[in-house]
């Protein structure tokens, strides 16, 4: 990264770093669909010719803010990804509890209607787990289509939970879903990851 590469990267963090609560905070009092730019600039006390160096629209400015949380995930995750042939439950457990640490934001993409801006987005994550996951353990993937479906259906599978968990005011602990994911997907998954010859 040159210096000027740099220097740019630090402003972005900075000024995420004020844009992410001011935006959390508009949420709690009003739907983000009527959340504005202005709105925004005004309450951080920023140009809006600052926020459109960094970021094309009020919908990329969330998706950055999911996105720092998924980084941190896809930290925690990657030595158990590394490390296993079957990661599941190191997974379901990390994700599962990122998500309870962050209820408060769950409830309010749910609220908001969000899902179709989000899934999307959330299935590139998985997506780029699963691609860790093959590159370290020198899985050769003969069918992407196949693979494809798979992280469909992970992606889905774990969003729909997500939202009832949110809908049911996380009655079940982070621990408990967990379990009961890993169990659900994991067999599933070894088996199609490596499926038998005839």
């Amino acid at each position: 990264m040159t210096g000027r590469e740099k220097k740019h990267s630090c402003r972005y963090e900075e000024l995420a770093g004020v844009l992410y609560p001011v935006l959390l905070k508009r949420m709690e009092t009003q739907t983000f669909h009527k959340i504005t730019v202005q709105s925004l600039c005004r309450d951080a006390g920023i140009a809006r010719q600052t926020f459109y160096l960094h970021f094309s629209n009020r919908d990329a400015l969330f998706c950055a803010y999911v996105d720092n949380i998924f980084e941190v995930f896809y930290q925690d995750i990657a030595g158990p990804v590394q490390q296993n042939l079957m990661p599941g439950a190191d997974i379901s457990t990390h994700l599962f509890a990122q998500w309870e640490e962050h209820q408060a934001l769950a409830r309010l993409i749910f609220a908001n209607g969000l899902e179709s801006l989000l899934i999307g987005r959330f299935r590139g994550y998985i997506a780029r787990v699963m691609g860790l996951y093959i590159r370290h353990h020198g899985i050769r993937v003969i069918d992407s289509e196949r693979q494809a479906y798979m992280t469909d259906y992970l992606a889905g599978a774990f969003w729909m939970v997500l939202q009832r968990w949110v809908r049911t005011g996380f009655r079940y602990s982070a621990a408990q879903l967990a379990e009961l994911f890993t169990q659900l997907t994991e067999p599933g998954f070894t088996q199609a990851m490596f499926p038998r010859d005839g």
